[in-house]
């Protein structure tokens, strides 16, 4: 408080020392009146304070200048920036808005200032962005979110809002982005990648389809064969040929129950006859014997038959998921959960083994890896939610979370 006193009082005899040199300059140009000593005094006074008051005005002007200056270096960058930046008050108001941001809802800006900005958002996604605000103010990080606008010809764009609450906690800064090109790829993407699935599973129906009319019924022929060609040279042949004869027929039956493994692998016949439910009974069973890992499975007796695309949608995600566990979670236990609740139906495998390592929250939170991403495309490919859930120490849940109208 001190040091500001003593600057302010220097600047002040600075400007002083100023005026009064400036003045003595003048003096050889302005002749005074002749008066008395006292009136002489506040004569030079008045003449001291008028240069200082000239001089603080240039100071002013110069400073002005400055300021616009600096206001036209910054200002086509804020105004002409390929996003949209807006301020808005705790109530979501708009205060200020650059050029972008007012074309992207096709809005004049000084018709938006004044306007809140939920008001530009489409109805569906009012109370997320209403909670997105919320949230701006107590996080005081950046959070981010997706919403749709409206813009005046009611064309809807999806945009990517990140904010930041001010240092005051009174505004806060809003970038807007628009992202309807890259959603637009996304659903292309997404569509291709549903025929991809379909495309997969008409192939290892068709594969399994062929192994059992044509490979396993000759395999079946071939056995029957051998084993009658076994019977019939027992007597007569040499001991040496009816052994390769013996061995012949084993290796017959273990290609056949090969090939049966195989068929199941491609699309086990359980779940186009039984479905889901029974299929995920069967392979638990299964998977247990071959991993001495004991699998349950806890369902609604009454579970409904699905639509056999979101069936087999969960039963790929249960094999993954499965398979994950015995090759990386060390568990001894795993409980797979299919319920009907609130009008959606909730899928989860859930394991007891080692979960993911805590250095790596993005595994955490998303899930990572090619089997991960496998599930999720699964997941949203049938209009579910694919959520991972782990711990280090704790186990691995695998959930997916989707409408259950449309069976």
């Amino acid at each position: 408080m001190g040091i500001n006193k003593d600057k302010n009082i220097s600047a002040a005899a600075d400007l002083r020392r100023r005026s009064e040199e400036q003045l003595k300059t003048r003096t050889s140009e302005v002749e005074f009146p002749r008066t008395d000593g006292e009136m002489q005094r506040l004569i030079l006074e008045l003449e001291i304070h008028k240069i200082e008051l000239e001089m603080q005005n240039a100071e002013l002007c110069q400073a002005r200048d400055d300021a616009e200056r600096s206001l036209e270096k910054y200002s086509d960058p804020y105004d002409f920036a390929p996003v949209g930046y807006f301020t808005l008050d705790r109530s979501g108001t708009i205060n200020s808005v650059n050029l972008r941001g007012a074309s992207l809802v096709g809005v004049a800006r000084p018709r938006l200032l004044g306007q809140r900005f939920v008001q530009l958002v489409t109805d569906e996604y009012r109370q997320i962005f209403t909670d997105f605000i919320g949230w701006v103010y107590i996080n005081r990080d950046k959070t981010v979110c997706e919403v749709t606008l409206v813009n005046k010809d009611n064309k809807q764009v999806v945009v990517l809002l990140e904010a930041m609450a001010a240092i005051s906690g009174q505004e806060c800064g809003l970038v807007v982005i628009d992202i309807s090109e890259r959603k637009r790829l996304e659903n292309d993407l997404r569509g291709y990648a549903h025929r991809l699935v379909v495309l997969e599973e008409e192939l290892r129906n068709k594969i399994a389809t062929e192994l059992h009319d044509k490979i396993c019924r000759d395999l079946t022929v071939l056995g029957m064969n051998m084993a009658i060609i076994s019977d019939g040279i027992k007597d007569v042949a040499p001991k040496k040929l009816t052994a390769r004869a013996k061995v012949s027929g084993k290796m017959i039956k273990s290609i056949s129950h090969t090939v049966k493994n195989i068929m199941v692998g491609l699309r086990p016949q359980v779940l186009d006859d039984y479905g889901l439910l029974a299929t995920l009974r069967w392979h638990a069973e299964l998977f247990s014997k071959r991993s001495d890992i004991v699998v349950t499975v806890e369902t609604d007796e009454t579970f409904p038959r699905l639509a056999m695309e979101k069936e087999t949608a969960l039963f790929r995600i249960s094999q993954e998921a499965l398979m994950n566990v015995l090759k990386h979670a060390t568990a001894r236990i795993v409980t797979i959960n299919l319920r009907r609740s609130g009008g959606m139906i909730r899928f989860n495998v859930v394991d007891d083994g080692k979960g993911f390592l805590s250095e790596a929250p993005s595994l955490i939170r998303n899930g990572s890896g090619w089997g991960m991403k496998i599930m999720r495309e699964r997941a949203e490919l049938i209009g579910g939610f694919f959520h991972v859930n782990s711990a280090s120490g704790r186990g691995t849940t695998i959930s997916v979370i989707l409408p259950q109208e449309d069976n």
